[in-house]
This record gives structure tokens, C-alpha cells and sequence, in this order.
């Protein structure tokens, strides 16, 4: 009963700690919508597109090709360990905004839709049709657009946009229409300096609160294991 009890607390902390960044995310951008031009996604980008609609040809080593499975939905990164890879002159042949640099924000648009990356590393990679790619105008910070992302306003348009039954999709059109503000780069950085250290305390206190929840998981199996021999 007690590990149960202390469980219950340490998972509850856990939602709490998420639920203060998200509290604190839609605060932020509440404001920025109110204060900024409201404008189209593609007004702030170059370029959104999405990966190669064909089939690409599999290769023994080359260029890593990232599917949706190999985007983390919970930290928001692309796990590299479990890809297939492509020919380098495939790669070659693509287009560039097929071609992610960093800088550029990757965005799900199928199945589990609406995850943004921030693209933060060197790395030659391309990705499959069911991931957009976002590259920000100059003058739009890609920290900022990043967490405009995540915003509940944002998550909303994206939840209202959505189509199909099997697997609901965000359309390039949906996606470059979401309405977000236009705010001047000092505000972007202001934003995003904010969020950035939320965003780290949060961190890490989902990792002391996981931590604790996986402590607890083993006490009570050694506890059990103990009953079980007569130990105790």
C-alpha cells in the first residue's frame, strides 16, 4: 500500500511538471497572438514541403531515411540507432528542400501528426512522405517557430485540419495555412530564452520524478520476490 501510495504521488508529480510547461507554453503564445500580425505558416517559412512520395530504393550503406517510426513523439527527436539507408546518389538527386539542414523543423503530418524537431546536427538524412519539413525565413527564429508548434493554438488547427479515418493526415495545405502571429525577431528570442529554461527544469524534473517511479517498480518486485521465499 505504501509504494502504491508513493506511486500514485510520483506519477502525479510527473503530470503536474508537464502540465506547468504547458500551461506556461499556451500563456506565452496567447500573448504573441494577441500582440503579433496574424498571418499564414507559409508566411514565415521558405519552404514547406514534404519527403519523397516514391518508394526509395534501399541501400547497404549510404544516407540514413527517416520514417515516422523514428520520430520520438515524447522528446521530439529523431532516433537514428533503427534506420534503413538509402544510395548516396539518391540522396544527391533530391531536391533541397528534401534535404534537411539545421535549423529546418521536421513536422509529422500522418498517424501520430502535429510532432515537431527541431533539425540541431550536421547530418546527411532524408525522410518519407508522411514528414513535412518547415525552413523558417530569415528573419523567424527556428527555436521559436519550434514551440509555436507545440502550442495548443496550434495543436488545435492541427486537430481540426486532420482527415481521414485509418490514419489521420495533415495536408501541406492545412499545415501551411495554420494562422500564427508575426512578432519581431527580439520577441522571438525573448520567447523562446523563457521556454528554454522552463523547458530544462521540466526536464529534469520528469527525469527525478521517472527515476523515483522506476525505484519504486523495483522495490516492490524485490519485496514480492522476498514473500514469495519466505524471506520476509
Amino acid at each position: 500500500d505504501g509504494i502504491a501510495t508513493a506511486r500514485a504521488h510520483a506519477e502525479k508529480n510527473l503530470q503536474n511538471a508537464r502540465a506547468i510547461f504547458e500551461s506556461h507554453l499556451q500563456s506565452v503564445f496567447t500573448d504573441a497572438f494577441e500582440k503579433g500580425e496574424s498571418v499564414l505558416l507559409s508566411d514565415l517559412a521558405t519552404d514547406i514541403s514534404d519527403g519523397d512520395h516514391m518508394p526509395p530504393p534501399k541501400a547497404v550503406q549510404g544516407v540514413p531515411f527517416i520514417t515516422i517510426g523514428n520520430i520520438a513523439k515524447n522528446t521530439r527527436t529523431i532516433d537514428f540507432s533503427d534506420t534503413f539507408m538509402v544510395s548516396r546518389a539518391y540522396f544527391d538527386g533530391l531536391k533541397a528542400n528534401k534535404k534537411p539542414q539545421i535549423g529546418d523543423i521536421l513536422y509529422t503530418v500522418t498517424g501520430s501528426f502535429g510532432v515537431p524537431v527541431l533539425v540541431r546536427e550536421i547530418r546527411d538524412f532524408c525522410f518519407q512522405r508522411h514528414i513535412g519539413l518547415i525552413r523558417p525565413k530569415a528573419d523567424f527564429s527556428s527555436e521559436w517557430l519550434y514551440y509555436l508548434l507545440m502550442s495548443p493554438q496550434v495543436v488545435k488547427q492541427a486537430n481540426e485540419g486532420a482527415t481521414g479515418t485509418a490514419q489521420k493526415t495533415v495536408s501541406l495545405k492545412v499545415l501551411r495555412g495554420y494562422q500564427v502571429p508575426r512578432i519581431g525577431l527580439p520577441m522571438q528570442l525573448a520567447i523562446v530564452a523563457k521556454l528554454d529554461s522552463l523547458f530544462e527544469e521540466t526536464q529534469r524534473l520528469e527525469s527525478l520524478y521517472q527515476c523515483k517511479l522506476t525505484a519504486l517498480d523495483e522495490l516492490k518486485k524485490s519485496l514480492l520476490a522476498q514473500a514469495f521465499s519466505g524471506a520476509l
